[in-house]
């Protein structure tokens, strides 16, 4: 199971069947799709490529020439110094249109594999007054490896240096990597990811994943929630599409755990 975290605005994943796609831009974490470049494996890379490709070196040595970059015409080991100074110097472009590239292109939806952290419940959930929503993966998604799981790690992933004038497209194996990768601190959210293409924007400006109706099987209702709430809930578990749908609230009682959830027969 995956889940949801969500104000009751989020009965609309249920009303629509559909899940919002978030721009990386937008997200809270600042930190997000951070990386670098790998400065130590620079030379050696473009130097494999210069000799793989001896096109290369007619091709630069215009660059070079057009950028006023002084280099020994007739050393290819000074071209190639040069060449990587420069790339590594002009990475900071480079990274600023893969970021372009991806946010343009590119949308996530976040989904955790626990519907009990605290931490979430206060920040996604309008403090405990919203929902969260259970999603069966076996219906959710047609393959399980379109599910990305995040990878908490403090180190940043570093992007190779390259002699290729074509730096958009070939960074684009490196997505992968880039985007599950999240700082430890934020290891609590226990945090799988969903892509999704921005293809088509709805109406409302927002972009969509359509999701079988099948593939939503629970609602948490948060400990502050309102009546009217769980009475939403309760209306849109009489449709037929979700007559399998179960409703659970926080047991508050001293017998069981501050955290366990039971179902709501009511």
């Amino acid at each position: 199971m995956l889940y949801k975290y969500c104000t009751t605005e989020g009965f609309d994943i249920l009303l629509q069947s559909r899940l919002r796609a978030t721009a990386i831009e937008k997200f809270n974490d600042p930190f997000e799709l951070i990386f670098g470049v790998d400065e130590w494996a620079a030379l050696e890379i473009i130097s494999r490529e210069f000799e793989e490709d001896s096109a290369l070196a007619e091709v630069w040595n215009h660059i070079l020439d057009e950028e006023r970059i002084q280099f020994d015409k007739n050393s290819i080991e000074d071209l190639v110094e040069k060449v990587t100074l420069f790339q590594i110097r002009d990475f900071g472009k480079v990274a600023k249109e893969i970021k372009q590239h991806w946010n343009k292109n590119m949308g996530i939806i976040c989904l955790s594999e626990s519907a009990d952290i605290i931490q979430m419940w206060a920040h996604y959930t309008d403090n405990h007054e919203g929902i969260v929503i259970g999603l069966d993966e076996n219906y959710l998604v047609k393959d399980k490896m379109a599910l990305v799981k995040v990878c908490y790690r403090d180190e940043m992933v570093l992007l190779p240096v390259t002699a290729s004038p074509d730096k958009i497209e070939q960074y684009e194996k490196y997505f992968d990597e880039v985007i599950r990768r999240k700082e430890n601190n934020w290891k609590y959210e226990k945090e799988v990811r969903l892509y999704a293409n921005f293809d088509d924007k709805d109406t409302d400006g927002n972009y969509y994943v359509n999701i079988p109706p099948s593939s939503i099987t629970e609602i948490y209702l948060g400990l502050r929630s309102y009546e009217t709430t769980e009475i939403i809930a309760k209306s849109i578990k009489q449709r037929k599409e979700y007559n399998h749908l179960r409703i659970y609230t926080r047991w508050t009682g001293t017998q069981v755990p501050s955290n366990y959830y039971r179902e709501n027969y009511d």
